[in-house]
């Protein structure tokens, strides 16, 4: 991918601002694509489960008694209310009970009881099972699909994009840290700002003494005007001489990773992107995700969570606000002029932006965002 050969206009500003848009977005994408929405050691142990939402809906991934995740719409069958109010837990026995008749269900969805309701001929429990969720896991991250016949598996969603990653052990790897932050801009700002360094040089100044091709305001080497390349260089961004990793000073007393290569260990970064709602970093000596969750047509969550091998997690407690402070710190100022950005496109007089050369990327997520819900969207 090389950069645009000329200017060209982003999507309109409606497209940022919209809750007709926002609603179209959802049915199209959100409601349709895999996401991630946590980790399998967020469910360790039959019973355990953790509610989380997308758009209008609210869902519930459990651990099933058979070891099996499983996933639910979090409703009801009786008249749809909601089953789960808490964040996390342990269902009791095994049940899921709804708080409002207590309608009863196993783990596995069925419907085990309806008490006090008086008996009709007509009424079997088979027909009324919760409404499940496909769901699957890759590299320990939990992913699922609301679709009722999702278009893709997991795997042809993730593409070639996982493999960037093979070399971490990522499925052994636990999350010691995860924090949200919550965001007064569109989801697609996020993602655009994530897509491009154009703007590194001047909000990300300590990540640019950390990898210096950001300070030309490109993703990468490749990016340069006039680069070739040579040997077993393919143009992605490494880390300065001398430094191995993403933190302040480009160092880290934690252990290496297992099972890196050579080239891992000299980038210090290498980055799997699933458009649009999560990319994932392995550094040599931890590992970085971002999650993106779209709350309303300009407000935003993001879900970061840090992870390490377990045995290390335990050693060394004490550098993990050292390892997460630069992500942090960098995910803090994309966010603010994401906002910014949402802030200032509220202008009557702004119709769309435009892209410039090294923005090609934008350029490729407005076409894909576009073949996905422009039919909706004027």
């Amino acid at each position: 991918m090389g950069a645009l050969t000329s200017t060209e206009p982003t999507l309109a500003t409606h497209w940022y601002l919209s809750p007709d848009v926002f609603s179209a977005e959802l049915e199209n994408i959100w409601y349709r694509d895999w996401f991630c929405v946590g980790r399998s050691e967020d469910v360790p142990e039959s019973g355990d489960f953790f509610t989380t939402s997308v758009g209008t809906q609210n869902l519930i991934v459990l651990r099933a008694e058979s070891g099996a995740l499983e996933a639910f719409h979090n409703t009801c069958r009786h008249r749809g209310a909601l089953l789960c109010t808490e964040d996390k837990g342990r269902f009791r026995n095994g049940r899921i009970i709804c708080p409002y008749h207590t309608w009863t269900y196993s783990l596995n969805g069925d419907l085990l009881a309806t008490p006090y309701r008086q008996s009709c001929d007509d009424f079997s429990n088979d027909d009324y099972s919760l409404y499940r969720i496909h769901v699957d896991t890759w590299g320990g991250y939990i992913f699922i699909n609301l679709s009722e016949s999702p278009a893709t598996t997991l795997s042809d969603f993730l593409g070639a994009e996982a493999e960037n990653l093979r070399d971490w052990p990522l499925e052994d790897m636990v999350s010691v840290r995860r924090e949200t932050l919550a965001l007064a801009c569109n989801w697609k700002l996020f993602w655009e700002n994530y897509s491009e360094c154009y703007h590194c040089p001047r909000i990300h100044p300590e990540l640019c003494k950390v990898v210096p091709v950001y300070s030309e305001g490109v993703m990468g080497d490749v990016d340069l005007p006039g680069w070739q390349a040579e040997g077993d260089d393919d143009g992605r961004p490494k880390v300065a001489p001398g430094m191995v990793t993403w933190s302040a000073s480009g160092q880290t007393q934690l252990p290496t990773l297992p099972g890196l290569s050579k080239r891992d260990l000299e980038a210090g970064a290498n980055f799997a992107s699933f458009t649009a709602s999560m990319y994932v970093v392995g550094h040599p000596d931890y590992v970085r995700s971002v999650r993106i969750v779209p709350v309303g047509p300009e407000s935003t969550s993001l879900v970061i969570d840090w992870l390490l091998m377990p045995d290390v997690a335990e050693k060394h407690v004490d550098l993990i606000d050292e390892m997460t402070a630069f992500g942090r710190l960098v995910v803090e100022q994309d966010g603010a002029v994401c906002e910014l950005n949402q802030k200032g496109l509220h202008s009557l007089r702004h119709q769309h932006g435009v892209l410039v050369p090294q923005e090609h990327y934008l350029h490729e997520f407005h076409q894909w965002v576009k073949s996905r819900v422009g039919e909706c969207v004027d």
